[in-house]
């Protein structure tokens, strides 16, 4: 089962970049160019207790990895949203959150794991998240996405400049004004892929930006809209419930969010694995 595992893992994800620098965190909100945080990895020493729990074999240790980095320097330009993009996957149900400004080495490791990820010990799942800047920033600051699965945790950071950058500007304090009027929706929470074992009940998250509310509907692996029933439950939150994981609920979901702006979608793709006695 575990080799099976993982070998199906390797064909649908590919090979995963590992990086080897470590990112800067102190407890400055604000920094110049010739301080700026790396853009890097850096994963939390396993607790005796997980090395305890891990020696049940590969299938159910920890691990984590990013799968797509967000850039270390972006350019606010006036007007501009800013999306700043980052996946992971790992073992379990990892789970990704940002932390904004300079923060020190044991806030990050320290922050709240997802709950889910205790009961859900067999999932090998890649996360997606956007983190979204939708107002004028006042000055430099950095945004740093967390990945944590039970013990483990990495990071990776992201400064943005604002836009203004002229000489004559220097010093001065300039209002954070978040941007009016409406936007179209924006998803920026869901998996892009999320495997389990057959009996299994797995939640797919779909968390949406947008100005007004969106309404999120989903469409299942023949693509037509889940309407609610004993294994598919659409939830207030917008995410995705599936109970009772069978062989044919193999495919391709799509979250929908649209209001009275636009749309957007996103896809997660979903296997079941056979348990083996």
């Amino acid at each position: 089962m575990n080799l099976n595992l993982c070998a199906i893992a390797l064909l649908l994800f590919g090979s995963l970049a590992v990086a080897h620098s470590r990112a800067v965190l102190d407890t400055v909100d604000t920094l110049d160019d010739g301080n700026e945080a790396d853009n890097s990895i850096e994963a939390e020493e396993e607790t005796p207790r997980a090395k305890q729990r891990n020696r049940g074999g590969p299938f159910e240790e920890e691990w984590l990895k990013f799968t797509k980095t967000p850039p270390t320097k972006l350019q606010q330009t006036p007007g501009a949203t800013i999306e700043i993009a980052c996946e992971i996957m790992g073992s379990q149900v990892p789970s990704i959150q940002w932390m904004v400004g300079r923060q020190p080495l044991s806030e990050v490791e320290n922050l709240d794991s997802n709950a889910v990820s205790e009961d859900a010990p067999t999932a090998i799942v890649r996360v997606r998240s956007v983190h979204v800047i939708d107002y004028m920033l006042s000055a430099p600051r950095i945004y740093t996405c967390v990945g944590k699965t039970g013990s483990k945790t990495i990071y990776a950071s992201t400064t943005v400049h604002p836009s203004h950058t002229d000489e004559g500007l220097a010093g001065m304090i300039v209002p954070e004004k978040p941007y009016q009027g409406a936007h179209k929706p924006r998803i920026t929470y869901t998996q892009k892929t999320h495997l389990d074992l057959m009996g299994s009940s797995i939640m797919l998250p779909c968390k949406v930006h947008a100005r007004p509310h969106a309404k999120i509907t989903w469409r299942n692996n023949e693509d037509k809209e889940i309407v609610q029933s004993e294994r598919f439950r659409v939830l207030p939150s917008g995410d995705l419930l599936i109970s009772n994981l069978k062989w044919e609920d193999m495919g391709n979901y799509k979250c929908i969010a649209h209001n009275a702006v636009g749309r957007d979608s996103a896809d997660t793709f979903v296997y079941p694995v056979l348990k083996e006695d």
